[in-house]
């Protein structure tokens, strides 16, 4: 599989709880894709440029993460809202995390948007996992820009 040659990628990294979300949602607020916030010390999704927002997790949800378990509805909610962004100029997606490495969450999202996407890529990664994503998703086939968070 060739690399998508109109696909440009920029990595927003940095560490848990830095602010990525909270930047992107005062920046970014016009661009589709997702944030996922924390609100009330619960995981939310909110969808762009709409922001309605939703929860990501579910007590006996069917994704699980640790001590997080997430909604495979809400997940599928926000794909579906992917899909309906996508000929804008700039998806964002906000996170790809250890649920997409073991090819769960939205994998085959991140793979479908590799692979026919032609606009800016923006995709939050947490600092401890960039490496592991870019090797899981072969990223380094695309143009790459990797913004570290402490650098806005």
């Amino acid at each position: 599989m060739g690399a998508n040659q109109s696909l440009e990628i920029t990595l927003l990294t940095g560490p848990k709880r830095a602010g990525k979300t909270t930047w992107l949602h005062k920046n970014k607020s016009a661009s589709a894709g997702f944030l996922s916030p924390i609100v009330s010390e619960k995981r939310q999704f909110l969808l762009l440029p709409s922001s309605e927002t939703f929860p990501m997790e579910e007590p006996a949800g069917q994704l699980q993460v640790g001590k997080y378990s997430f909604s495979a509805g809400a997940f599928a909610r926000v794909e579906a809202h992917i899909h309906q962004h996508f000929h804008d100029e700039e998806l964002i997606i906000d996170e790809i995390g250890p649920l997409e490495i073991r090819g769960e969450g939205f994998s085959d999202l991140l793979r479908l948007i590799l692979e026919q996407y032609g606009g800016k890529l923006l995709i939050v990664l947490r600092t401890e996992i960039v490496q592991e994503a870019i090797e899981a998703f072969q990223l380094d086939r695309f143009p790459l820009t990797r913004i570290e968070f402490k650098d806005l």
